[in-house]
């Protein structure tokens, strides 16, 4: 089932998912990233910020699209796909199977409006209910950071957001400030390759042939142990 607000009532035109990118998935080469939002929060301007340096400020929210782009991280070059979600009238849907494919998922809100920022708690909790894979990293994006004096979300409850999500925060301006746009991208991309090599690490680790030895003889002695106390008298 996907994963819509509940406010939204009409049906959304479907992305067929046969367009997702499906080599390098978990990598650490190719990366694919969705970005969800509800309307007006600057989510697609963002994206189209990063591919193309360019600000544009008019987007029809109901597209679906997915972008790739090849960039330099740490002197390597690696592939990102970015899944620019729809938006409809009456709420924002999302397909488990998009979750499933995503390395990164990036929130987005605009601090100048609340509402956008308390969707985005639907969403995560949706997203912690139905992701497979524990190691999806993911962002919050407070957007329109030029627009402090109209801002109506606080840092405080911001960061106690990324606390309960695990998220990571980053402020940006998709129409002042490429930078921080860029910064955004990039540190998440830098994130999904750290992941990656903790659990290439770990999966190398586990594949000793000592350490599969040491699990073999270990597990079985628990499992004496375990009779053992089932067994034993209690006092």
């Amino acid at each position: 089932m996907p994963f819509s607000s509940h406010l939204d009532k009409d049906p959304k035109p479907e992305m067929d998912d046969s367009r997702l990118p499906k080599g390098g998935h978990h990598t650490g080469k190719d990366i694919n990233i969705v970005v969800i939002g509800v309307k007006g929060v600057g989510k697609s301007a963002l994206t189209v910020r990063f591919m193309t340096k360019r600000f544009i400020g008019d987007y029809d929210s109901q597209i679906e699209a997915i972008y790739t782009k090849q960039c330099s991280l740490d002197g390597k070059t690696i592939t990102v796909h970015i899944l620019d979600t729809a938006w409809q009238a009456n709420g924002f849907t999302i397909k488990d199977d998009q979750i499933v494919w995503a390395d990164a998922i990036m929130m987005v809100y605009s601090i100048t409006d609340r509402e956008s920022f308390l969707k985005l708690k639907e969403f995560a909790d949706y997203v912690i209910a139905k992701k497979t894979d524990s190691k999806t990293v993911m962002a919050l994006i407070a957007n329109k950071s030029d627009l402090v004096h109209m801002c109506t979300v606080t840092n405080v409850e911001a960061t106690q957001f990324c606390a309960e999500y695990n998220c990571l925060f980053f402020e940006t301006s998709a129409s002042e400030s490429y930078n921080s746009v860029t910064n955004a991208y990039i540190s998440v991309c830098r994130q999904v390759k750290l992941t990656h090599k903790k659990r290439e690490k770990i999966s190398k680790f586990m594949q000793n042939p000592a350490i599969k030895a040491k699990l073999q003889i270990r597990n079985p002695i628990r499992g004496l142990e375990m009779k053992w106390r089932s067994r034993a008298p209690t006092m």
